[in-house]
């Protein structure tokens, strides 16, 4: 019943007879057609690429708006607020057609009694998720400066056609905090100019800055140009903008297709196992030994550092992808050692090599940075017989575990490590990962 008055406001440049008469039609198949929804434009294909928008309704009054919009937040959906004329329309933007028919059932659940479903053609929908304090609410105004990138992966040092793995995610490090409110419709993605949709993940660096992981609702297609802008109209916690767009562009490429199921400890050789950048699995090597059995897989930030042939993305990242893994998993644990030439005298500067995890599925995305250079700060042991000699003294953590719960990214899932030199492409760190544990 309390969908009632947002079903008239709806028609407010209707008679009052015609409004009475909407208003009872409405009215009965909520008591009577309980599974009845009014749809307007239709339901596109499934296999039908374009991304639409599903309007759930458009109000006059702000009251009647917000009670809508926080009756599909509460259903677990992403609706925005769209201005038009002199009303709100609230709507879910970006919406891939197969989600369709899901999300229309939710909405009729959810006590609306018609839509409109149209082409979305003005931006990407990314919703956002927030671990840690690296997004704000409210605007600090003695926070002064730009926000700025201070770095992306990937991060290409060469023109011309450049190439990452297509389901990979995409990661922005900031000078600073972002505001919250700035991020909605200011992070556009296309594949071959049309507008796809997402997950941002804003995590919290060790310096207390942002650090934003973008990965698709769906793999890129292979082949295809990617493109990522973070537009200027982005704040920092002062309410600061940047100085302009930035954009990250690059074409798709294949990543792996061989279940990995069966590798969590690297002893199958590459079975679900892709790497980008420099990387390998490998045997003892220095101080550092398997966890457990006879092979671990490692990548570092720079080139030929752990292999005899892979070069780091744009010189500062590499990363191993995994999977995919079928069976669906909410809990995963894995062990790490992280090793650098930027301890200790780097400790505490803006060169803060950092180690990242990302889980990515059909239903979401999950990402965690693992550990950083600052973090971990002086707590580190020498580390004997660094493959690449570019500083005296290197220290590692040793094999320390890690554990990730509450995962509900879906099946098939990909699990992608990354370790990236923040701040310069100089003293390379090494990330090694063994006895993965997924249940």
């Amino acid at each position: 019943m309390k969908k009632i008055p947002i079903a008239y406001e709806m028609c407010i440049s209707c008679t009052f007879r015609t409004r009475l008469l909407i208003g009872i039609l409405l009215f009965l198949p909520i008591f009577c057609f309980a599974q009845q929804l009014i749809i307007v434009g239709g339901i596109p294909h499934h296999s039908d690429t374009r991304l639409y928008r599903i309007q759930a309704g458009s109000y006059r009054e702000t009251a009647n708006a917000e009670r809508a919009f926080h009756s599909l937040r509460a259903a677990g959906l992403n609706p925005v607020y769209e201005n038009y004329m002199d009303g709100k329309r609230v709507v879910l933007a970006g919406i891939n057609a197969r989600y369709i028919p899901l999300l229309l059932d939710i909405i009729r659940a959810a006590g609306f009694v018609s839509v409109w479903i149209r082409e979305d053609i003005t931006s990407s929908n990314v919703s956002i998720e927030v671990i840690g304090s690296g997004a704000v609410t409210k605007i600090n105004s003695s926070v002064t400066g730009p926000l700025a990138i201070v770095q992306t992966i990937p991060s290409f040092s060469s023109s011309g056609e450049n190439t990452y793995q297509a389901n990979a995610p995409i990661v922005f490090f900031f000078n600073n905090k972002i505001y919250l409110d700035s991020v909605d419709g200011n992070i556009d993605v296309a594949v071959d100019g049309r507008l796809v949709n997402g997950t941002a993940v804003i995590n919290e660096g060790a310096n207390g800055f942002a650090v934003l992981t973008f990965t698709p609702s769906e793999s890129f297609p292979v082949g295809k140009e990617i493109s990522i802008t973070l537009k200027k109209e982005l704040q920092n916690d002062g309410g600061n903008q940047m100085q302009g767009d930035v954009i990250v562009s690059y074409v798709a490429e294949k990543g792996s297709d061989t279940d990995f199921s069966d590798n969590f400890g690297f002893e199958s050789g590459s079975n679900g196992v892709v790497f980008s950048g420099d990387g390998a699995i490998d045997t003892a090597r220095g101080d550092l030994i398997p966890h457990e059995g006879s092979h671990y897989a490692a990548i570092s930030t720079g080139d030929y550092v752990v292999s005899t042939t892979g070069k780091a993305i744009g010189s500062r990242t590499s990363q191993i992808q995994l999977g995919p893994v079928q069976k669906p998993f909410s809990s995963m644990g894995f062990y790490y050692d992280f090793i650098s030439t930027e301890f200790n005298d780097f400790v505490g500067s803006k060169y803060d090599d950092t180690a990242m995890v990302t889980i990515y599925g059909p239903k979401g995305t999950h990402t965690e940075i693992i550990t950083s250079v600052n973090k971990i700060g002086y707590n580190n042991t020498r580390f004997s017989n660094f493959p690449k000699k570019s500083d005296s003294y290197a220290g590692h953590t040793g094999w320390q575990s890690y554990r990730i719960e509450n995962i509900d990214v879906g099946s098939p899932a990909y699990i992608i490590f990354t370790v990236t030199d923040v701040g310069d492409n100089s003293y390379p760190s090494i990330l090694a990962v063994d006895t993965l544990d997924l249940k």
